[in-house]
């Protein structure tokens, strides 16, 4: 009021003091414990505060009989998966708001806000959430405010999970909000109106993408991406969470390690590439991407990072456009620069360097496959194990170590050893029984056989591989603090092994094996560097070809493959 007079309002003192401890806590039951009343009562409140506060807004509420029906706490933004319930029923409610031009729970009615591919260039997006209840970490959101405006990046802010209103939030971010679900084309898809329950640790279980986005965006605090199972002619598809900006509250925090947002780049060709942004919960809200690191609202280029762990090489089969790429093996003169030289890391982290197609188990039986393989010239073991060796002596740089980690592809050679027989294999005969001897005078002086991969690959090179060490089976490296001498195929005991059983360890690791670029908790999984691997078979896909990078804060990022290129 204009005379300084208070303001009436139809609401009550008691209904606003149950909605705000129910802001608060998000349970019914909590605040029918702390102000000593049944929770029919507290649900009454709520229900009459939401009345009352459309009464204040000039708006004639439904019945109460009605607005009393179904979970009333679905509508305060607290998803029935996480307080129980009956499903809402009063569905009425959205459209009295939106024939007045209003907002339910501090949003507006859903729509779509859509952005054409660009003609030229990229179009890069920054996106992150908040939960409006909730502290920002300032170091973080400055550091993302000032990336956003070097790279000339649209910033996009999507709440989750709040029941305040738009005049609630921080002034510094209110006017980044967005209501709208963003779209671009068939490249990317930011879900703003079906968010899963903020407290589940893998929200893009619960998830619906759009069939037809390369690329989903979830907000969500939990920091998960995976690759989407799809038609192989239909290219790339992923969904990834965004992180949030905000602080933990009532006891979330022992899910959260980061603060984070996603980096969105669309090219002109069609490329798509995102990427985390992540910044640890209790620092100073610096961050990193590629060979950019912001810190204190100061944007510098030019560093390295800790580590690129590789997806999985299969050399026999190593798509040449991902070889030029990572590599510059094979590259233009005037091609962009190679990954590993722009990023220089500190170490290069190979998962299954090795394919051994020349005698795969997988089609030890097949003798189509043998004789088309016979008539192709190929099937050389040693040949394949050369090439194999010059690989690694090809990629290695003087600023960087290699690491070769022990995988199932890399020990086929002993299993070769072990069940085949060379008096039907003419053409490798010689080298079976050569390599077999050395195995078996290694084994009389007490050596252990997993050393002969390794050895081999020495052999076979003028300077026996200088520069590059091959991890044992129970060594352990960890760089940044993250585990990489785990390739993924073993669990405990020799049992097989999958990312929901180390990700029940509770450990940081990045693990190649799966070929599907994932993300769950401290768990991080590369993908493949050819996706068209002989033994997959079939239409359906989940690989995709992708690397891991390792900041010397712990941080990591995945780099996907798409149009040619791992970013923009």
């Amino acid at each position: 009021m204009t005379d300084g007079s208070p303001r009436h309002t139809y609401v009550t003192e008691q209904q606003a003091v149950i909605h705000a401890l129910f802001r608060k806590h998000r349970s019914m039951s909590i605040v029918a414990r702390q102000l000593g009343l049944c929770q029919i009562r507290v649900r009454e409140a709520l229900v009459q505060h939401e009345r009352n506060t459309m009464r204040d807004a000039g708006m004639r509420p439904p019945p109460l009989k009605e607005m009393l029906r179904g979970d009333v706490v679905t509508r305060f933004g607290v998803p029935r998966s996480e307080s129980g319930g009956r499903p809402a029923k009063h569905v009425q409610l959205e459209s009295v708001y939106a024939s007045k031009g209003g907002r339910i729970e501090g949003r507006a009615i859903r729509s779509t806000r859509t952005y054409p591919v660009p003609a030229s260039g990229t179009t890069r997006f920054i996106i992150t959430a908040v939960d409006a209840d909730a502290p920002v970490h300032q170091g973080f959101w400055t550091n993302l405010r000032a990336y956003a405006s070097s790279i000339n990046a649209t910033v996009a802010v999507v709440r989750t999970g709040s029941v305040a209103t738009k005049h609630d939030m921080m002034a510094d971010y209110r006017d980044l909000v967005v209501n709208e679900r963003i779209t671009i084309g068939e490249c990317l898809d930011v879900v703003v109106d079906d968010i899963p329950p903020q407290r589940l640790s893998r929200p893009l279980e619960a998830a619906r993408h759009n069939n037809k986005a390369k690329w989903t965006l979830v907000p969500h605090r939990a920091i998960q991406l995976e690759t989407l199972p799809r038609i192989r002619a239909d290219g790339l598809k992923a969904q990834l969470t965004t992180g949030v900006m905000t602080l933990p509250v009532d006891g979330t925090r022992s899910h959260r390690r980061e603060v984070g947002a996603v980096i969105a780049e669309v090219s002109a060709s069609g490329g798509v590439y995102c990427r985390h942004l992540l910044s640890d919960l209790d620092g100073d809200g610096a961050f990193h991407d590629l060979h950019v690191r912001i810190a204190n609202g100061v944007v510098r280029s030019g560093g390295r990072v800790e580590a690129l762990t590789f997806g999985d090489v299969h050399h026999a089969h190593l798509d040449p456009h991902v070889a030029a790429s990572t590599w510059g093996i094979g590259a233009r003169t005037d091609a962009p620069k190679a990954l590993v030289d722009m990023l220089r890391p500190r170490n290069m982290v190979f998962h299954d360097v090795c394919d051994f197609e020349a005698r795969s188990a997988y089609d030890a039986r097949d003798h189509h496959k043998r004789f088309a393989q016979m008539i192709a010239g190929g099937g050389d073991v040693r040949a394949e194990l050369a090439a194999t060796a010059a690989f690694l002596a090809d990629t290695r740089r003087s600023w960087s170590r290699s690491v070769v980690v022990g995988s199932n592809h890399d020990m086929a050679l002993l299993r070769w050893l072990r069940e085949q027989d060379f008096r039907e294999d003419h053409r490798n005969a010689i080298f079976y029984l050569e390599t077999s001897l050395r195995l078996h005078r290694w084994l009389a002086e007490g050596r252990p056989a997993d050393g002969l991969f390794e050895h081999t690959l020495r052999s076979l090179t003028c300077d026996g591989l200088r520069g590059v060490r091959f991890l044992r089976p129970n060594e352990s490296l960890k760089l940044a603090g993250v585990e990489a001498s785990i390739h993924g195929h073993l669990g405990a005991d020799g049992r097989p092994g999958d990312v929901r059983f180390f990700e029940r360890l509770g450990i940081r690791a990045t693990l190649g094996h799966t070929h599907r670029p994932t993300t769950r908790d401290g768990i991080y999984c590369s993908g493949v560097c050819n996706t068209e691997l002989a033994y997959a078979r079939g239409t359906i896909t989940a690989w995709a070809t992708g690397h891991v990078v390792t900041y010397p804060s712990g941080s990591r990022q995945h780099l996907i493959f798409d149009g040619g290129r791992f970013h923009a």
